[in-house]
């Protein structure tokens, strides 16, 4: 499994997706995630110089952790500079993974490092990436509030209900 490099920001957001990938590999009997090696500083560094933009601190941490990477199927992916870009979303963000697989992705603000999931024109801002990774895990770690056994009992015992109404009437 891959190292969380020491003081990083995201370690509290890290270790619970990685569980929680842990977790989806195990309930689906395949590997579904995957997490590329970190990228080096001078690659984060020479991408900043060339576009004339801050990689926000709070993304760098996770570039420090992994590169290019992919999150339960297509819950979310991420890239590393080389692969950043701004086809089709608004001017001033830089896009930097997808989630979901419909088309919605990750960008930061140029100008204020502010990140934000864009989706057909919408958009969700968040102050930084722990924000967009707490997201990620809340997909992740959703639990029906119903089992489907739970749900067809209390759905027979309406159907039962109904019955018994519609006899008395």
């Amino acid at each position: 499994m891959r190292k969380i490099p020491e003081s990083n920001s995201l370690e509290k957001e890290i270790k619970k997706l990685l569980e929680l990938c842990k977790k989806d590999e195990q309930d689906k009997g395949e590997r579904r995630s995957y997490f590329n090696e970190p990228v080096p500083e001078e690659e984060m560094k020479n991408w900043e110089e060339r576009n004339e933009t801050k990689i926000p601190e709070s993304y760098k941490d996770w570039l420090r952790f992994s590169g290019k990477c992919r999150i339960a199927g297509n819950t979310a992916t991420f890239w590393g500079p080389s692969e950043f870009h701004s086809d089709h979303v608004p001017e001033g963000l830089v896009v930097i993974g997808e989630m979901i697989g419909d088309g919605e992705v990750i960008c930061f603000s140029k100008s204020d490092g502010v990140f934000a999931r864009v989706f057909e024109g919408k958009t969700k801002e968040f102050d930084d990436f722990a924000g967009v990774l707490k997201e990620i895990i809340k997909l992740m770690d959703d639990k029906p509030i119903l089992s489907n056994e739970r749900y067809l009992e209390l759905l027979q015992k309406l159907r039962e209900k109904r019955e018994r109404e519609n006899q008395e009437k």
